[in-house]
């Protein structure tokens, strides 16, 4: 037992006054006969026993009166941590560390963090005025604790502007940096005051536990208090959301999506009818429910069909539990808006499949595609409104007229796109004359690989060599993809002439034949973009048109030249990380937005990029241009780190083993505390017995 005010224990000297007063009132009455009192003596024998208990009564009860006032006043206290270990190594500086990792948020109606803050203001009341102090707050990337001192009231207020994060705390390393800031006090005494739920993730074993340098220079132990916010539970319950998949739903129409989420449970008791949900704002466009048994994982998709196209932000969500921040999943999808393609067919063929333009249109209306496609023969199809159109693909189309031509470069540089394809009908020259200015390279002559007649056909025709699988029109043909393109056999194809003269330098070869010969060529022209296919797209000159990969490639084709296609690659960030953001040309990032409308540090990289971050708060990031105008196609969601959402907890056997027995001392915050101090009890104590010897005296 410890008291607070010790020096009024003297004050329990005045018990002695009832024991006093006792002695020396005591009276020895002369005998004096006289016969009447014998009757007397008689009746008094019967009461005296009743008298000589009311006195005893008086005096114990004025006796715990002037005992129980003194030690009310001296505060006894049965355990105070840190003036206990006072008692047994003596004043210390002292080095308070607070948990700040998103674990601190679980909440049983009051956050473990608030709890931690409040054990962290008991630490600073514990401390003796002579005791040094300083306090450290750990996040994932800690700032260095300033050196002890004796200002209260500002390590006071460090506790109350405290806040919990949204990612790890590495307690070994804040153990070690606080370890390093008390080495800058003289005082021989060290004590490192931690408190945190303990949980796994924020402890590295594994590591050698902190040492600071003794006034000899040797290494020693400091002493180490664990303070345990969540109060020794065994553990903490909660499920989280740990990864999300967005996909294609192609089976489900054009602009479908199914969402694969990934949900675990890290607690001891399974759940049942978990109900999770897509949501976009506050609509809810999926809802479903999932069973996830003790320390399992469930996975769930749900399909959502996005009315029309854009950049989408929305969450996938769980029912909250204790922890509800991990129980959402930002995600920003760029859905495909609908598309109008104008094809023109420059050999129609009353047989479907000998048709110019049925490969095409079957790959542009293919389930799932976001394209309506209207098909038109070259007479009237070069006479349609292209403005009416987002994309025109010219089939084996003969050169347009000066007029037609015209309108076709104006409506490219106004932002259309245009695909081109050749064959028997394309002239090099007249085209070259009339669309020069549009085509990536000029068009020179036909090259024949093989005949189809020839038996040795299969060994002479050309095949694809090099593809740009770099390039976002061919990033999905990679690996056992690859197949459907250089398995490709193609008997003649269109030479390209070095550069188109009108504008060089603006043009970009993707693909190219074994010889070096160009396959695809694309470039830009005004806000627009044109594509050159030298071979045709059908089966006249090549078997492409069967492979599995022209159906993928035409509809990337039309996304690419509008513009809808996702250029860039699924911006994949946690809390704590930074992101590369590549924007399109000439675009700039001027600034990047945290969920809660606090700016992100942005860099501008040599090579056109920026890096923003780190991002300190999950949720979607809006990404603003030049003008501060959004940028929706940059936009990207920050994650949690799932390990976080692990709340399992390192027993308290293995972080005294780990600290060393002789150096911990373990703290449970107010559970160890009686809820009315012992001194209050005294102070009552002391009112019965005054009550009570009142009641007496008055008998």
């Amino acid at each position: 037992m410890t008291f607070g005010n010790p020096w009024f224990l003297l004050g329990a000297l005045g018990a002695l006054i009832p024991v006093l007063v006792h002695l020396f009132d005591r009276r020895r009455p002369r005998a004096h006969p006289f016969g009447p009192m014998a009757f007397v003596l008689r009746s008094q024998k019967r009461t005296a026993s009743r008298l000589k208990l009311k006195r005893l009564l008086l005096y114990t009860l004025r006796t715990l009166i002037l005992l129980a006032i003194p030690l009310a006043l001296a505060r006894p206290e049965f355990s105070r941590d840190a003036q206990a270990a006072t008692v047994t190594r003596g004043p210390a500086a002292t080095a308070i560390i607070l948990d700040a990792s998103l674990s601190m948020r679980w909440s049983d109606g009051t956050s473990l963090f608030e709890k931690g803050r409040d054990e962290a203001r008991d630490a600073l009341k514990d401390l003796l005025p002579e005791e040094p102090a300083t306090v450290m707050v750990c996040t994932g990337a800690p700032d260095a604790p300033p050196p002890p001192g004796f200002d209260r009231a500002r390590l006071r207020a460090l506790v109350d502007e405290a806040k919990p994060t949204y990612g790890s705390a590495d307690l070994s390393r804040c153990l070690d940096m606080a370890a390093r800031a008390l080495e800058e006090n003289p005082m021989a005494g060290k004590r490192l005051v931690v408190v945190s739920d303990m949980t796994i993730s924020g402890f590295r074993l594994e590591a050698p536990p902190p040492t600071v340098k003794g006034p000899t220079g040797t290494l020693v132990k400091p002493e180490v208090v664990l303070r345990d916010v969540a109060e020794g539970r065994e553990s903490l319950d909660n499920h989280a959301l740990v990864d999300l998949r967005v996909e294609p739903a192609l089976q489900a129409g054009p602009r479908s999506y199914q969402f694969t989420f990934t949900v675990r449970n890290f607690g001891a008791k399974p759940v049942k009818d978990l109900e999770a949900a897509v949501r976009v704002g506050e609509s809810t466009l999926a809802k479903g429910f999932v069973d996830v048994p003790a320390g399992g994982t469930t996975q769930k998709t749900l399909t959502v069909r996005f009315p029309q196209g854009g950049t989408v932000v929305g969450a996938v969500t769980l029912a909250p539990d204790a922890l509800a921040e991990d129980d959402r999943r930002p995600f920003v999808l760029p859905v495909p808006r609908g598309l109008k393609a104008l094809v023109v067919n420059g050999s129609p063929h009353a047989t479907r499949y000998r048709d110019e333009a049925f490969f095409v249109d079957a790959a542009l209306t293919s389930p799932g595609s976001p394209v309506d496609v209207a098909v038109r023969d070259t007479e009237v199809g070069l006479r349609e409104d292209f403005t009416a159109y987002d994309l025109v693909l010219l089939l084996n189309t003969p050169a347009p007229s000066e007029d037609e031509a015209a309108k076709l470069k104006t409506f490219v540089e106004n932002g259309g796109g245009l695909f081109v394809s050749v064959g028997d009908h394309v002239n090099p020259d007249t085209y070259n004359q009339r669309l020069g200015a549009l085509l990536p390279r000029p068009l020179r002559l036909v090259r024949t690989s093989a005949e189809r007649e020839d038996p040795d056909a299969e060994t002479k025709t050309a095949k694809l060599a090099q593809v740009k699988v770099d390039h976002p029109l061919f990033a999905p043909f990679t690996g056992r993809a690859e197949e459907g393109l250089i398995g490709a056999r193609f008997y003649k194809y269109m030479l390209l002439e070095a550069d188109s003269p009108s504008a060089p330098g603006t043009s970009q070869v993707l693909a190219t034949y074994e010889d070096g010969a160009p396959a695809v060529a694309v470039a830009r022209r005004g806000k627009g973009r044109v594509a050159l296919f030298t071979s045709t797209v059908d089966r006249d000159w090549s078997d492409f048109a069967i492979r599995t990969s022209f159906l993928p490639l035409m509809q990337r084709f039309a996304a690419y030249l509008t513009g809808s296609l996702e250029e860039r690659e699924e911006v994949r960030v946690r809390v704590g990380e930074t992101v590369t953001l590549r924007p399109e040309g000439t675009q700039k990032v001027t600034a990047v937005r945290a969920p809660d409308g606090s700016e992100v540090p942005v860099k501008a990289q040599p090579d056109g990029s920026f890096v923003a971050g780190p991002t300190v708060e999950p949720g979607v990031h809006s990404v603003l241009g030049a003008e501060g105008k959004p940028v929706a196609a940059l936009d990207f969601a920050a994650t949690l780190d799932p390990a976080e959402s692990d709340l399992s907890r390192v027993p308290q056997d293995t972080l005294t083993a780990y600290f060393g027995e002789d150096t911990v001392k373990a703290s449970t915050g107010d559970a160890d505390k009686p809820a009315v101090p012992l001194w209050t009890w005294l102070i009552l104590a002391a009112c019965l017995a005054f009550f009570f010897e009142g009641t007496l005296l008055r008998k």
